[in-house]
């Protein structure tokens, strides 16, 4: 027994020396694709070299299971065997639910300390700032620049182009229309479809300035200066360029609408590029371009903080959470995965140099280059957001008028405060 002993405690010592001096185990709830090849290799080329940098670390990918929108963050970080570190989407709307139920750190301290308000872009750090009296509960990992796809063989087989202002874009859609395609597809059923659309037509109607004080609250979202976007999808609907039977699709439902290109347009970032390459269609052959605008600067794509990373209160590895967000921060790490064929969004700071694997991402990037306006749908607070979307489902299946849909959302916005 005393030999048993003697050996089970020598090998528990060799074990214990061959091992490195700080293994650490770092869990990271990783990017909704990740399981997809493509974007798997990359996010595995990202960890080895983590990893690399770092001996004795290991990441541990958790695939997650959802988002915060459905409870699967919160459900993560409940179980006390969660994540050390989220990369979800984000924006307040959401990033107030998790905050709010006190489940993720305050960060602001590490932008000082760490220098990650120098990371993102100028006016990206004054906006997270703005959002919870100073303190910032997220590190932007990727923004959204939404606008219109479109399919460039069948615009140039007719002639037709993305035009600068809004009466002649209504002229282009009567086109399209008499035709027998649809002008343009939306799936209202998945919330998020349904607010990049409205949110191109609010800030194409309003401009981006207006927005932005409704969603501040300096301007009632009723007021006539607002409400022009929900009058202006309102009339769509009635003309028959965007169809009441729509508002029965789902993302994916409209996607493929447009994908089988029985649609002429679609409004969607540059995650789109991801459905794209599931549904087999030829990148080369997509068009993007922002909403028109009879507003100066309004023709822009609208946008905001897509997807962040979140440290877990309960992370066992906090110091090791922030080295990984240093990490992804790195000139080397945001131009590799900037150019990688799995690449889907905007970064949150300029990156010079950088070649996009596609020609649709190299036109986004562009039209993102001087700023994007806002997506409401990641600005409104939490408790606003059904509503929000709801009467967006009304306009579309001609159930509400714009004005009184815009009453209900600053009804909502009031009972927020």
């Amino acid at each position: 027994m005393l030999k048993f002993l003697a050996r089970t405690t020598a090998l528990a010592a060799m074990i214990a020396v061959s091992l490195p001096a700080h293994a650490e185990t770092l869990k990271m709830w990783g990017p909704e694709q990740i399981t997809e090849p493509l974007v798997a290799q990359l996010w595995n080329g990202i960890k080895a070299d983590f990893e690399k940098a770092n001996p004795g670390v290991t990441v541990e990918f958790m695939p997650p299971t959802g988002t915060i929108s459905n409870g699967a963050v919160q459900a993560a970080i409940q179980s006390d065997a969660g994540p050390d570190v989220i990369l979800t989407n984000s924006g307040i709307g959401r990033i107030s639910v998790v905050k709010n139920a006190k489940q993720v750190m305050p960060l602001t301290e590490q932008y000082e300390k760490r220098g990650w308000k120098d990371e993102i872009y100028p006016w990206l750090y004054t906006e997270l700032k703005g959002q919870f009296g100073g303190e910032i509960y997220e590190v932007p990992d990727g923004l959204d620049a939404l606008g219109i796809w479109y399919h460039k063989d069948i615009f140039a087989q007719a002639g037709w182009k993305i035009p600068a202002s809004w009466s002649e874009f209504e002229t282009l859609m009567k086109s399209i229309e008499e035709t027998g395609l649809q002008p343009i597809a939306i799936g209202p059923r998945t919330t998020g479809s349904a607010g990049h659309l409205f949110g191109n037509l609010l800030q194409s109607a309003s401009g981006k300035e207006a927005i932005g004080k409704a969603l501040r609250r300096e301007i009632a979202w009723d007021d006539p200066s607002v409400a022009a976007g929900a009058i202006r999808l309102q009339k769509l609907v009635e003309a028959g360029y965007i169809k009441k039977e729509m508002a029965g699709l789902d993302l994916d439902g409209a996607s493929r609408l447009w994908f089988n290109k029985r649609a002429a347009m679609f409004v969607a970032g540059p995650w789109f590029t991801a459905n794209a390459r599931k549904a087999g269609y030829d990148l080369a052959n997509a068009g993007y371009a922002p909403m028109p605008s009879d507003i100066k600067g309004a023709d822009i794509p609208t946008g905001g903080v897509g997807w962040s990373w979140l440290v877990p209160v309960n992370s066992k590895q906090p110091e090791l959470a922030m080295k990984w967000i240093d990490f992804m921060l790195s000139d080397a790490v945001m131009k590799k995965r900037a150019q990688d064929p799995a690449s889907t969004m905007i970064y949150p700071r300029e990156i010079p140099g950088v070649e996009p694997p596609t020609p649709v991402l190299k036109d986004i990037f562009a039209a993102a280059a001087g700023g994007v306006g806002y997506n409401p749908s990641v600005y409104l607070p939490g408790p606003v957001l059904d509503t929000y979307f709801q009467v967006i489902q009304g306009l579309i299946s001609g159930q509400i008028g714009g004005e009184d849909g815009m009453k209900q959302i600053q009804a909502k916005m009031a009972e927020a405060k």
